[in-house]
């Protein structure tokens, strides 16, 4: 399981201000979600927040990267950016990238017809 220190970091201290945002275990990290809809993940000890197409080109060019991870010998880039430690320590920088980053989840909820999540822990 992942570090629950940097977690709680990240849930309490950095995202604490921010209403109805719940973290959930998965896959070895933590998903963030806002009002059971997931915002981003926690990986090896870094924040990646959702985006999207456009918004990804937006931040690689002020110098966030993806998540990437390796499935069976092919990486595996997805649309979760890296937050850098600026954004981190500024609440309203953050809060307004888990707000575009809900929006852009419930697009893709919207578009795909997947579910909302109703489940986590803070």
């Amino acid at each position: 399981m992942s570090n629950t220190s940097y977690k709680d970091y990240i849930a309490y201290d950095v995202l604490g201000h921010i209403p109805d945002i719940t973290t959930r275990a998965m896959f070895g990290g933590w998903g963030i979600y806002k009002v059971g809809v997931i915002v981003g993940i926690i990986v090896d000890g870094e924040l990646f927040l959702k985006s999207n197409q456009n918004q990804k080109i937006l931040l690689e060019q002020q110098g966030c990267y993806p998540f990437i991870y390796e499935s069976k010998g092919k990486k595996v880039t997805m649309l979760y950016m890296s937050v850098p430690e600026e954004v981190l320590e500024n609440p309203d920088a953050i809060e307004s990238r888990v707000n575009a980053s809900y929006a852009i989840s419930q697009d893709a909820t919207k578009h795909y017809g997947r579910k909302r999540s109703t489940k986590g822990t803070s």
